[in-house]
C-alpha cells in the first residue's frame, strides 16, 4: 500500500468557480489527479481501504462544510469539500459514494470504506481527485484537513 503525495493543495478558493487539488499545491480550475493510492494483496479475502479525517478548518476551527455521504456534483458559490476516485490495474474497485462522477466526504461514518478487492489482487492504482468550493459567507483563513487512508486486509 502506497501514497504517491501527502501534501496537495486548492490554492485560492472562490465563490465563482470550483477548484480542485494538485500535487504542486497551487490547485486548478479544472478537476484533475491530485495524488494516487497502490494497493496490492496476495491475501485471499482481499482489502478494504478506510478513510477517515476532518474537513477542511481553519485554526480558529472555522470548517468548510463536507459533502456528506451522498455523491454530489460541484456547485461553486456553495460550501462543499469532497473526494472522488476511479480505480485501474488489477481487481480493486471505489466504494459508493466515492467511485462516482461526482464528490462525497461522509465524516458521520468515519471510518469508512473508500475502496476494496474482493481477492487477491495485483496492483489497483486509485486515482483520487479533491474538490473545494465556498459560500459568499464561508470565513476568510487558511483552511487545512488531515485525512488518513488504512489498508486492512480481509483474512
Amino acid at each position: 500500500f502506497s501514497i504517491s503525495d501527502t501534501t496537495i493543495g486548492f490554492g485560492a478558493l472562490s465563490t465563482l468557480l470550483s477548484r480542485y487539488a494538485t500535487g504542486d499545491g497551487v490547485g486548478s480550475g479544472s478537476e484533475v489527479e491530485a495524488h494516487t493510492l497502490s494497493a496490492a494483496t496476495n491475501v485471499a479475502g482481499g482489502y478494504s481501504i478506510l478513510i477517515a479525517g476532518t474537513t477542511l478548518t481553519t485554526p480558529d476551527s472555522d470548517t468548510i462544510a463536507a459533502i456528506g455521504d451522498t455523491n454530489a456534483a460541484p456547485d461553486p458559490g456553495t460550501e462543499q469539500f469532497g473526494i472522488r476516485a476511479t480505480a485501474s490495474g488489477g481487481t480493486g474497485a471505489v466504494s459508493a459514494p466515492y467511485g462516482a462522477a461526482g464528490f462525497a466526504y461522509d465524516l458521520l461514518n468515519f471510518p469508512d470504506e473508500f475502496a476494496s478487492a474482493a481477492g487477491a489482487s495485483t496492483t489497483t492504482t486509485y486515482s483520487l481527485r479533491y474538490l473545494g468550493n465556498i459560500s459568499a459567507t464561508t470565513e476568510a483563513g487558511t483552511y487545512g484537513a488531515d485525512i488518513t487512508y488504512i489498508l486492512v486486509p480481509e483474512f
